[in-house]
C-alpha cells in the first residue's frame, strides 16, 4: 500500500513539474495559432447592395474558408456552411455572405435589439489593428441591424456604445426560400453590405487605402433548437467562446490591384513570433491576475523558454513594466529597431 501511494506521489510530482515546465506558446497554443490573412481587391464598377452578390467583380473575389467552430480544432465542423468575400473602393468595405440554412427564421424587427437571439451575421471591424476601438455589425434574415462601438474587449473591462448607428451603412439580404416557415425547406439566405470607410475613420485619418491592414472577423450565431444552446461559427477561430478578442482575428490586406487583374500574396504587417510572444505573455498576466489578483511582476516570473523564443533573434529584448493594477510588456526587435507592446487593457502598439 505504502509503495502505491509513493508511485501516485511521484506521478503527481511528475506532472506538476511537466506543467510547470511547459511554455507559453504551449499553455495558451489555443489563443495563439497564427490567424490567415485575406487579400481585398478594389472592384472597378458600381456594387448594387441587394443581397445579391452577382456582379463579375464579386464572381471574380475569392472567398472565404468555410466557417468553422469559434473554439477551434478538435470541435464539430459547422452543420450548415458559410463563407464571406470581401471587396473595396475608396468609400467603401464591401462584404458578401452566403448562408445555408434549410429553415430560414428571423423573429427580431427593431433596430438595435440584441440581434443574436435570432439566427444572425456578424462583421467584427478594428481598422488600425490596436484591438482597441473596434466595430460591430450584426443582421438578421430581415436586414434588421444592431451596431455598435466598443473602446476595449470585455476582457479589459471595455465599455460598448450601442448609441452608435453606422453612418451610410448600406445593408440587404437575400432568401432563397421563405421566412419562418418551417414546412417547407430552404437553401439559405445571403447577406451583402457597403460600410464606407468614414464612419470608422479617427483623427481625420483615412484607413481604407492600398497598402493598410485591418483586422477583422466575421461570426455566425445559429440557434439549432429552441433555448439553444446557439452554435457560434466564425470565420478565424477564436480558441474560446469569445468574439472580442481583437487579437485573434484575421487579418484584411488592401490591395492596389483591381479583382480579377492578378494575384497580390499575402503578408503579414509584422513578425508574427514577436507578436505571438507578447500575446503569450499578456494571457499569463491575465490568468495570474485571475488566480491571484497581483501581476507577475518580472520577465522571469513568466517562465519564457527556449520554444517560446523559437525563430526570434538571440539579441531579441523583453521587458516588463508592473504596478499593482497595471502592466507594459515590450519585445523589442533590435534588427528592425521595431518595439512591440501590449499594456493591460490590451492595447498592442508598434514603435
Amino acid at each position: 500500500m505504502k509503495k502505491t501511494w509513493m508511485l501516485l506521489l511521484l506521478a503527481l510530482t511528475g506532472t506538476l513539474q511537466a506543467t510547470a515546465q511547459q511554455s507559453l506558446m504551449e499553455q495558451f497554443k489555443r489563443v495563439l495559432t497564427l490567424p490567415p490573412g485575406y487579400v481585398c481587391y478594389r472592384t472597378d464598377q458600381p456594387l448594387t447592395i441587394d443581397g445579391v452578390a452577382d456582379e463579375a467583380a464579386w464572381k471574380k473575389a475569392e472567398p472565404t474558408a468555410p466557417f468553422a467552430d469559434i473554439s477551434g480544432e478538435g470541435f464539430p465542423t459547422p452543420t450548415y456552411e458559410t463563407r464571406a468575400k470581401m471587396l473595396w473602393d475608396d468609400d467603401y468595405l464591401y462584404v458578401s455572405a452566403q448562408l445555408e440554412d434549410p429553415n430560414i427564421t428571423a423573429r427580431l424587427t427593431q433596430r438595435d435589439t440584441i440581434i443574436y437571439y435570432d439566427n444572425d451575421f456578424e462583421v467584427f471591424i478594428d481598422p488600425d489593428g490596436d484591438c482597441q476601438n473596434y466595430f460591430e455589425i450584426e443582421n438578421n434574415a430581415r436586414g434588421v441591424v444592431f451596431d455598435l462601438m466598443l473602446d476595449r474587449s470585455y476582457r479589459c473591462s471595455g465599455n460598448f456604445m450601442i448609441q452608435w448607428d453606422c453612418p451610410g451603412l448600406k445593408l440587404a439580404v437575400h432568401l432563397d426560400g421563405t421566412l419562418n416557415n418551417p414546412t417547407d425547406k430552404d437553401k439559405g439566405w445571403s447577406v451583402e453590405m457597403a460600410i464606407p470607410h468614414q464612419a470608422l475613420t479617427m483623427n481625420f485619418a483615412n484607413p481604407l487605402k492600398a497598402g493598410n491592414w485591418w483586422r477583422l472577423n466575421f461570426s455566425r450565431v445559429q440557434w439549432m433548437k429552441k433555448g439553444g444552446p446557439e452554435e457560434n461559427w466564425v470565420w478565424v477561430p477564436t480558441g474560446k467562446i469569445d468574439m472580442h478578442m481583437p487579437d485573434r482575428w484575421g487579418y484584411i490586406y488592401f490591395s492596389e490591384q483591381t479583382v480579377g487583374q492578378g494575384k497580390e500574396t499575402f503578408r503579414y504587417p509584422y513578425n508574427m513570433k514577436a507578436y505571438r510572444l507578447l500575446w503569450s505573455m499578456f494571457y499569463a498576466q491575465q490568468q495570474h491576475f485571475s488566480k491571484t489578483r497581483t501581476y507577475l511582476q518580472k520577465v522571469e516570473d513568466f517562465g519564457l523558454g527556449a520554444a517560446d523564443k523559437e525563430g526570434l533573434p538571440a539579441n531579441m529584448e523583453i521587458s516588463a513594466e508592473v504596478t499593482e493594477s497595471m502592466f507594459c510588456l515590450t519585445v523589442y526587435l533590435p534588427d528592425e529597431n521595431q518595439h512591440y507592446r501590449i499594456d493591460h487593457y490590451g492595447r498592442f502598439s508598434l514603435y
